[in-house]
C-alpha cells in the first residue's frame, strides 16, 4: 500500500477543549505555518514519510526551508467569520489583491473559468517565485472543484488534484458520486467525477465508516482507534493508496501532534511505501467491500456516543 500525506498549509490556531477542540483559521496567527509545517515535517521524518504541503499563496513568505513536496492551495472570495472569540477571514490576501474575482465566495465552484485560472496561475507563479518550486499538487479550499476547476488545472500544467472528500455533498462541494472508497482517477472534461482521459489525477482522500476524512483533527469526535479501524479496513481489502490529509494549524497543538504521531507509528508498521501526492500513478481497478470489523473492533466511547445520538436523532425525526 503506498500512503500519502496532504497537508493545507495555512495560517491558524487550535481552541477549545474535548470534542469542542478545533483549527480556527486566524490570519493573525502565522505559527499555523511556521510551527505547524515544522512539526508535521519532524513527525513525518521519524517515520520515513513523505508530507505533500498544498501551500496557499499568502502564506509562502511564512513558510520553513523543509525536505518535502509543496504543492499549491486556492482560498478564493473573502469571508468573515467569528469562533473561539476570534475574528477570522476565509480566503487568501495575496490572491484577493491581484487576481479579478465577481464575487466573494470561497468556494472555486462559483467562479468561471477564466478567474479559476487567473487565481491558480498566480498563486503558482508566487509559490514558484518565493519558494523556487513550480508545483504540480493542487488542493482547492473548501475542498471545491467543478469541471471549469479541472480545465483550469490542466491549462496551469499542475497533474494531481487532492481536494476529493468522496461520497459526499454539502453546499460548498460535490463529490456524491464518488464511491467512498475511491482510487485516484482521470476525470472526463465534461464531469470530473466520472472516469475519462483528462491529463490530470484526481487523488480522493480516503474516508472512514459514515463518518468522514482520515485526518488527526477527526480524533476529537472519533478518537485516534476509528481512524487506525479506517487504514485496516484499506488495508485488509488491498487497497493500494491511503490518504491522510490535515491543516497545517492543528500541528501546533500537542493533542493533535500526538495524534498524528501515533496514526504514522501504527500505519508505519504495516507494508507500506510512504509517497509524495505527485509520486501518485493510477493502479489496477479494484473493487473493495466495506468491511465493519475493524471498526468494530476498534469502537471507542466517542464513537458509541455519536452513533447512540444519531439513533436518537433518527427516532424523533431530529438532525444529528
Amino acid at each position: 500500500m503506498d500512503v500519502i500525506i496532504v497537508s493545507h498549509t495555512e495560517y491558524g490556531c487550535v481552541r477549545g477543549e474535548g470534542r469542542l477542540r478545533r483549527v480556527i483559521p486566524a490570519k493573525s496567527s502565522t505559527k499555523g505555518v511556521e510551527e505547524g509545517a515544522e512539526k508535521l515535517a519532524q513527525i513525518a521524518d521519524s517515520y520515513g514519510a513523505k508530507v505533500t504541503f498544498a501551500v496557499m499563496p499568502e502564506v509562502a513568505g511564512s513558510f520553513p526551508d523543509l525536505r518535502h513536496e509543496i504543492g499549491l492551495h486556492v482560498h478564493p472570495g473573502w469571508s468573515e467569520g467569528r469562533d473561539a472569540g476570534i475574528t477570522f477571514y476565509v480566503g487568501d490576501a495575496y490572491l484577493r489583491e491581484h487576481c479579478t474575482q465577481s464575487n466573494d465566495s470561497t468556494v472555486l465552484r462559483d467562479h468561471p473559468f477564466t478567474e479559476q485560472l487567473e487565481l491558480i496561475n498566480v498563486g503558482k507563479e508566487h509559490i514558484a517565485d518565493r519558494l523556487g518550486v513550480d508545483p504540480t499538487s493542487f488542493v482547492a479550499g473548501c475542498w471545491s472543484i467543478n469541471n471549469d476547476t479541472v480545465k483550469a488545472l490542466v491549462t496551469a500544467g499542475l497533474s494531481h488534484e487532492c481536494s476529493g472528500v468522496a461520497h459526499s455533498k454539502t453546499a460548498g462541494y460535490d463529490w456524491s458520486r464518488l464511491p467512498r472508497i475511491c482510487m485516484p482517477y482521470h476525470p472526463r472534461c465534461d464531469d470530473y467525477q466520472a472516469q475519462g482521459d483528462v491529463p490530470l489525477l484526481i487523488v480522493p482522500i480516503s474516508q472512514m465508516l459514515r463518518t468522514g476524512n482520515v485526518n488527526p483533527e477527526m480524533v476529537p469526535l472519533l478518537g485516534l482507534s476509528w481512524l487506525k479501524a479506517c487504514f485496516l479496513e484499506y488495508y485488509s481489502e488491498r487497497v493500494p493508496l491511503f490518504h491522510i490529509c490535515v491543516h497545517s494549524p492543528a500541528m501546533t497543538d500537542p493533542y493533535f501532534v500526538s495524534a498524528m504521531d501515533g496514526l504514522l507509528k501504527f500505519i508505519s508498521k504495516r507494508d507500506v511505501t510512504f509517497k509524495f501526492a505527485s509520486e501518485v500513478e493510477p493502479y489496477e481497478p479494484v473493487e473493495p467491500k466495506t468491511r465493519v470489523m475493524p471498526y468494530m473492533l476498534h469502537a471507542n466511547r466517542l464513537v458509541l456516543r455519536l452513533f447512540l445520538r444519531s439513533r436518537i436523532s433518527w427516532r424523533s425525526g431530529g438532525e444529528l
